[in-house]
């Protein structure tokens, strides 16, 4: 069997990296980290509560002689996303074990316990990044939708759904096309989804080409302005082209506000206006990333990992010892959670912008 000192240490070195090379590498698991916005639950599903509706057309200008109205409206729902599942093995042979672990510090070829958590990690930073960004697919991929088997995407959320889709989100029907919960998709860069009546369709202007500069930016973000309580909530997100485009825009007007708290991290960040304006390297591994420009609402998000599957490693196991086992140590690192937002339409989704 495996030493147990070395699944003990490898398990201890992975936890403490969990935090410095994944949630401190991304900028949207920081800031979700920060707001206390990752969340350790358990339960059959994962339930939030969306606030839809306002209650200003019940209100009631009168005189002393009139009489006054009562009503009530429903302004609540309660959509929950599923749990997902997510393992990464971590192995080593008996070359690796009679070179590494019983080997003095001069013949001993690396460290194993950092080398697999060092392994392990990146690994789970990858995965984290793929599932965030829909797999790298700009438009509906069902393996990043509520019925598939990683996590709900960011991109799913914000996007635009209708009839050609599943057209759930939050296991809530939506489609563009029937007009069918417009309250429940992501903003649109031309018109407030929000105030289109229920029922009625429209077009959406998520394909449409833009180009990244402070006057377009401006526009957008009026589209998601009614659902920030404060400027730090939003965070822009792009690839690190665009944010070096947009950077020298703004340093060419005296504007340029860099962030003092990612001296540390993986990312770079600036201020535009009061809004947090950062970049995401994964975006850069492929042309169609390239183009997105994500406007977040931080204050809408959460991540959440289940209680019992929280990163968990389990001790190394000799598979010798099975029959048709082969002289090699496995381990996993099991995972169940998910990540959404509570309120698509204070966040939008652009995919065409240079």
């Amino acid at each position: 069997m495996a030493s147990p000192n070395l699944s003990t240490i490898t398990r201890d070195l992975v936890n403490r990296s969990i935090h410095e090379q994944v949630f401190r590498r991304l900028a949207f698991l920081d800031e979700l980290k920060k707001r206390t916005q990752v969340i350790t639950s358990g339960g059959k599903t994962i339930t939030s509560i969306a606030d839809y509706a306002e209650m200003d057309d019940l209100a009631q200008a009168y005189t002393v002689d009139e009489q006054l109205t009562d009503g009530e409206k429903t302004m609540l729902t309660k959509p929950y996303w599923n749990w997902k599942l997510v393992q990464i093995p971590i192995k080593y042979d008996g070359m690796v074990e009679i070179e590494n672990i019983n080997a003095g510090k001069e013949e001993q070829l690396v460290d194993l316990a950092e080398y697999l958590a060092k392994k392990a990690t990146r690994g789970i930073k990858i995965k984290l990044e793929k599932m965030l960004a829909n797999g790298g697919t700009e438009t509906y991929d069902a393996d990043y939708a509520d019925g598939g088997k990683n996590f709900n995407s960011i991109v799913h959320g914000l996007l635009h759904e209708d009839t050609a889709t599943t057209g759930t989100y939050g296991n809530i029907a939506r489609d563009v096309s029937a007009g069918l919960r417009n309250w429940w998709q992501g903003a649109d860069p031309v018109g407030l989804v929000q105030t289109v009546a229920e029922g009625t369709s429209w077009t959406s202007y998520q394909n449409t080409a833009y180009d990244l500069n402070m006057a377009n930016l401006r526009k957008w973000l009026i589209k998601v302005q009614h659902g920030i309580q404060a400027k730090k909530d939003l965070m822009i997100v792009t690839c690190p082209t665009l944010y070096a485009k947009f950077k020298a825009e703004l340093m060419s007007y005296m504007m340029y506000d860099g962030a003092k708290d990612t001296a540390d991290v993986g990312f770079n960040k600036m201020y535009f206006e009061g809004h947090q304006f950062v970049d995401w390297d994964y975006l850069e591994t492929s042309s169609t990333m390239q183009n997105w420009v994500l406007l977040l609402n931080m204050a809408t998000w959460e991540m959440h990992f289940n209680k019992a599957r929280n990163f968990k490693m389990t001790p190394f196991k000799w598979c010798g010892e099975l029959p048709g086992g082969k002289d090699y140590y496995l381990a996993r690192i099991l995972l169940a959670g998910n990540c959404f937002t509570n309120q698509p339409n204070a966040n939008m989704y652009l995919r065409n912008i240079t």
